[in-house]
């Protein structure tokens, strides 16, 4: 009877060790662009969700993906939420780049130019923004361009960084056009500008295209397995937990985009209410194919490779923990 009363106390103080935030693991997840998806990672933050999982999360805000891979590429981050073109170039230099988990799979992004451009010739010469060149905005940025007939190195693209940041010079006429995502390509327009393309219209004739998605260095999921299980954890309760709070969801848009009561509400029914269980989807290979395609435009290294030779997805961890049947706990 002692015996198992000392186990059952020492039981109890080994779990109570392994939950404790002074033991718990060290890690950063980054956001490589800010838009309101990202608020999966915003909640996970500000609701201390990973501490019940064992981890001690440090989130870092970065307005663009292309330096958000050079804190995963650099140990400065052990995972990065932005588009996957960032993992396809990582790769092709050497690097092991994989997704963990879905996000948005399809491009919500849109051309949005000042009223008086009025003809797709007329943007020749222009300065279009763009958050940094490598960048998912920098992908929809030439599509878009394609899409209405006007050579892309027609239009002078400028590095403006993180989307309020776009609208703004927009509004200001800095710029003649950019690339915005809702709800500040709908507040744009509101303000007297135009839409000219959005991208998540089928009439485009696009993919579905991994334009969010999770990704981690494999050395680091092959040392960390279970911590980086963990963290997916965190994040996908967090997902629900924002589904079932548009309060908790509208105060963290607002909080990181500056945004007012109305535009945080789109945003929130767009990204949140409508396309956030993407998270739980692995991108498709077709997609990938497209983003590889994208990337050997401008990188022929890419011509010859593939998703499967450049190992850009690893299924793993979506798999178990969706047969664990965490899931369908966490809904």
């Amino acid at each position: 009877m002692e015996r198992r009363l000392v186990f059952a106390i020492l039981t109890a103080l080994l779990l109570c060790a392994i939950h404790s935030p002074a033991l718990a693991q060290r890690i950063r997840a980054a956001s490589g662009g800010l838009s309101t998806i990202h608020s999966l990672l915003w909640v996970v933050y500000d609701q201390k969700l990973a501490k019940k999982y064992g981890i001690d999360l440090e989130y870092i805000a970065i307005e663009n993906g292309t330096v958000g891979m050079q804190t995963l590429l650099a140990n400065e981050s052990q995972f990065l939420f932005s588009t996957s073109s960032l993992a396809v170039n990582a790769n092709l230099r050497g690097s092991d780049v994989t997704v963990i988990g879905g996000g948005l799979n399809f491009i919500p992004d849109k051309l949005i130019v000042r009223p008086e451009i009025k003809r797709p010739e007329d943007l020749a010469g222009k300065r279009l923004a763009i958050s940094r060149f490598g960048s998912s905005s920098e992908t929809s940025a030439k599509l878009t361009l394609e899409k209405v007939g006007v050579k892309p190195e027609s239009v002078s693209l400028i590095q403006l960084g993180g989307v309020s940041t776009r609208q703004a010079a927009l509004l200001a006429g800095q710029v003649q056009a950019t690339i915005l995502s809702d709800p500040q390509a709908t507040a744009a327009v509101n303000a007297g500008m135009k839409l000219w393309v959005d991208l998540s219209e089928s009439k485009w004739g696009l993919p579905q295209f991994c334009f969010n998605c999770m990704m981690a260095k494999r050395s680091f999921l092959d040392a960390n397995r279970q911590a980086a299980s963990n963290f997916l954890k965190a994040v996908i309760e967090g997902l629900y937990l924002l589904k079932k709070d548009k309060a908790l969801g509208v105060r963290l848009i607002k909080q990181y985009l500056r945004l007012n009561d109305e535009a945080a509400s789109i945003g929130y029914d767009f990204y949140i209410a409508k396309h956030a269980e993407g998270l739980l989807t692995l991108p498709e290979r077709k997609g990938l194919e497209f983003v590889i395609a994208d990337v050997a435009k401008s990188n022929p290294a890419a011509a010859k490779a593939t998703p499967e030779s450049l190992r850009l997805v690893e299924p793993s961890f979506m798999d178990e923990i969706r047969k664990s049947g965490f899931i369908d706990r966490a809904r």
